[in-house]
C-alpha cells in the first residue's frame, strides 16, 4: 500500500508522551522511519514495544537545550535510516504562573525549552534535511499564542516566538525545498494536562464537561493535532510553507 510518509525519515522532540506520541504513532503507521526524542527515558521502552510491532523506530534521550545531544539524535536518523525528511518540534513545558508570579528563573526556564529549544532543533536538522535536497518542519504551536490567558503569561510569549520563527525560517529556507509550518493546538487532553487539571481541583469528568462548551462539542485528543501534522508532512502539502494551521475546536471562536 502507499501511505502518505513511505520511505521518509522523521525526529520528533518531545515524542515519548501527549502529542508528539501520537504524532510517531501516526507517521510509523503512515509509513515512515521515526526517531522518538524526549528527555524521558521511556522513550526507550516506547520504541522497544513498537520495534517489536514491527515498526521502523529508535529512541534517541535529547534534552532541547543541548546541542550535542540533538546532534546525536539527527546523525542517528541519517545513520540508521539513511537521512532525515521531516522535523516535528513538539518538546514543551507549560508551567502556570502570571505576571506577577513569574520569576527570572522560571522565565528561563519556559523559553529555554519551548523557544530556544525549537532553535536549537532546527538549528542541527536544517543542514540534514539540505543534504536530503528537500524537507518538512512542523512546530508545535499554541492557540495560546494569540494572547494566552494570564497564568500562561510566559508560555504563551514562548509560542508566540516559535509563530515567529516558523515564518522566518519558511521565507529563508525555501529556496531548499524546506517547507515551515506551525500547528496550533488548542485544549488538548494530554497526560500533562490532566494532571494540572487535578491539581487544581478539577472534577474527573472536567474533560466531557469543558468539551460540551466548545463549538464541536470536545476538547482535542493528541491524536487530532497528530492528524493535522501528518497532512502538513506529507507531499499532499507541497505547496504549503510558512503558514499556521488551528485545532482547537471552535475554542478561538467561542465568545
Amino acid at each position: 500500500m502507499n501511505y502518505p510518509l513511505s520511505g521518509k525519515v522523521a525526529l520528533i522532540t518531545g515524542g515519548s508522551s501527549g502529542i508528539g506520541k501520537a504524532i510517531a504513532d501516526r507517521f510509523t503507521e503512515n509509513g515512515a522511519a521515526v526517531v522518538i526524542c524526549d528527555v524521558s527515558p521511556k522513550g526507550e521502552q516506547l520504541a522497544s514495544e513498537w520495534q517489536q510491532a514491527g515498526k521502523k523506530v529508535e529512541f534517541a534521550q535529547v534534552d532541547v537545550r543541548q546541542t550535542a545531544d540533538l546532534e546525536r539524535a539527527v546523525s542517528l536518523a541519517e545513520e540508521r535510516f539513511g537521512g532525515l525528511d521531516i522535523l516535528v518540534n513538539c518538546a514543551g513545558i507549560f508551567p502556570r504562573a502570571t505576571l506577577a508570579d513569574t520569576t527570572d528563573a522560571l522565565w528561563d526556564q519556559i523559553m529555554d525549552v519551548n523557544l530556544k529549544g525549537v532553535f536549537h532543533t532546527c538549528q542541527v536538522a536544517v543542514p540534514a534535511l539540505i543534504r536530503r535536497g528537500s524537507g518538512a518542519i512542523i512546530n508545535i504551536g499554541s492557540l495560546n499564542t494569540f494572547g494566552g490567558t494570564p497564568e500562561l503569561f510566559a508560555y504563551s510569549t514562548s509560542k508566540g516566538g516559535v509563530a515567529t520563527l516558523t515564518r522566518n525560517l519558511a521565507r529563508t529556507f525555501a529556496k531548499h525545498k524546506i517547507r515551515v509550518n506551525c500547528v496550533h493546538p488548542g485544549w488538548v487532553a494530554t497526560e500533562g494536562e490532566m494532571a494540572v487539571q487535578q491539581q487544581q481541583g478539577m472534577p474527573d469528568n472536567w474533560v466531557e464537561t469543558e468539551g460540551h462548551r466548545l463549538p464541536m462539542g470536545r476538547v482535542q485528543t493528541p491524536d487530532d493535532i497528530a492528524a493535522a501534522v501528518l497532512f502538513l508532512a506529507s507531499d499532499d502539502a507541497n505547496q504549503i510553507t510558512g503558514q499556521f494551521l488551528t485545532v482547537d475546536g471552535g475554542l478561538s471562536f467561542r465568545y
